[in-house]
């Protein structure tokens, strides 16, 4: 989950509290597993993985009361990565809400990565995701790592199969100088991008994505954005355990 909430969206899941049982009950446990396939590592509008695809994993920890916690596990570009998460959900008049932190990892970097251009560094974020009918919208607040003020916001539509995300990165350093000789001018980076999702399947599904920026070999410390589109089959499964 590249400083994002991985593949899966968080928005998308609500749980509501129970509020009509009359007397306390211990609230039930759910363990599953995931598994997954896909011919990129697509984030944020950009192919981030190794040339010849991504192989995931997840083992996640829910009960009724809206509490989640897990372990998400990728190939990437440099290695793996291993996100560890908690999170709450529930419902308000009808609005979905969640609330979680995510822990990225990268044990290949040694915690500092070999570039700083899309986000190679150890990270934490805050995700506050709100979902009404077929509406969601993410707020991903960077509370480590070498850019804390570079949040990411997502608004997205879903419509049957298929879904439509729009991505903004908010780039408040601006532009970075990799040599440090000149100084970043705040506010002058835009990077954006819109992700058409299609689900054929409950296994199979497919996106494809266009990313646009302003982003040059300077900014982001030498990151290269591919502003072409970019399209990815995955291929899914999940596992009850409990």
């Amino acid at each position: 989950m590249k400083l994002t909430k991985k593949l899966l969206p968080v928005a998308g899941a609500a749980a509501m509290i129970a509020t009509s049982m009359v007397t306390p009950t211990v609230a039930q446990a759910d363990v599953s597993a995931s598994m997954a396939f896909s011919n990129m590592y697509l984030w944020r509008g950009q192919n981030v993985g190794n040339s010849g695809g991504a192989i995931s994993g997840s083992l996640d920890y829910s009960n009724e009361s809206g509490l989640y916690a897990g372990i998400w596990t990728s190939s990437e570009k440099d290695g793996h990565e291993t996100d560890l998460y908690i999170g709450y959900s529930t419902e308000v008049s009808g609005v979905g809400v969640d609330v979680s932190y995510w822990n990225y990892l990268y044990p290949e970097d040694g915690g500092t990565g070999p570039d700083t251009g899309l986000g190679d560094t150890n990270a934490a974020e805050i995700v506050l995701a709100l979902s009404y009918m077929d509406f969601s919208f993410g707020y991903y607040m960077q509370v480590d790592g070498d850019k804390p003020d570079d949040n990411y916001i997502t608004l997205s539509y879903s419509f049957g199969k298929y879904s439509l995300t729009y991505g903004l990165w908010d780039l408040e350093d601006g532009t970075v100088d990799s040599t440090g000789t000149t100084p970043a001018t705040k506010g002058q980076d835009e990077y954006s991008h819109l992700t058409l999702s299609y689900a054929a399947t409950d296994d199979l599904s497919f996106a494809v994505s266009k990313a646009f920026s302003d982003l040059d070999d300077s900014d982001l410390g030498g990151a290269n954005v591919e502003e072409d589109f970019l399209f990815q089959v995955t291929y899914s499964k999940d596992f009850d355990l409990k």
